[in-house]
């Protein structure tokens, strides 16, 4: 039995490793709700109307490898009253995010607004920010008033490595046990079999 240990280890170790490097990440979802009332301003309804914001992105995130951050908005109501636009901008420490600063949509009524950015970390340490989403109104000019709504402060963990190489590193180590202790297992069995076959044969002669 003594000898099955090992490749038992090595095989173990091997695969704890490949799903660290290979897979990705699970993501982190968070809702908030705002009412209605920031938009349509000294306006009351007998029923609460919100604007629906969620935000999604990876629990972790390798060194030097890309993600995603995304952020939705929907509104309850059809009234748009005088909200022209949404305006996001995400900021991360030690993060490369694409795309970079504000960003900007035309709000339309009873369809969900979707901002995408593509966050890579290029230092240790790195993870920690904010998502800031204003509300675009018309005030007679073409940018309009943009007026914070939301700023929610979030991490994604950074898994420190040597970078590329080091990840790739990784895997072909992950690989190589994986393959290499599944072919001692396969071997081993043959030999087994090998072995019973010349056993049987021995006992009848």
């Amino acid at each position: 039995m003594k000898r099955w240990v090992l490749p038992w280890i090595i095989l173990m170790v091997s695969l704890v490793v490949v799903l660290v490097s290979f897979l990705p990440a699970p993501l982190i979802s968070n809702r908030f709700d705002v009412d209605e009332a920031v938009i349509y301003a000294g306006q009351s309804t007998q029923t609460p109307q919100f604007i629906h914001f969620q935000i999604f992105y990876p629990r972790w995130i390798r060194l030097d490898e890309s993600g995603s951050f995304l952020l939705k908005i929907n509104l309850d109501s059809a009234e748009m009253g005088d909200l022209r636009a949404w305006q996001a901008r995400l900021e991360m420490n030690g993060v490369v995010i694409s795309p970079h600063g504000e960003s900007r949509q035309r709000a339309v009524a009873g369809r969900e607004t979707i901002f995408r950015w593509n966050i890579k970390p290029y230092k240790r340490n790195a993870g920690r920010g904010t998502i800031w989403v204003y509300q675009v109104r018309d005030n007679g000019s073409n940018e309009g008033e943009a007026r914070l709504i939301l700023a929610h402060p979030f991490e994604v963990s950074t898994l420190n490595s040597p970078g590329d190489l080091g990840w790739m590193l990784l895997r072909v180590v992950g690989s190589g046990g994986l393959a290499a202790s599944l072919l001692w297992f396969w071997i081993a069995r043959n030999q087994n079999a090998v072995l019973e076959e010349n056993s049987g044969g021995v006992a009848k002669n």
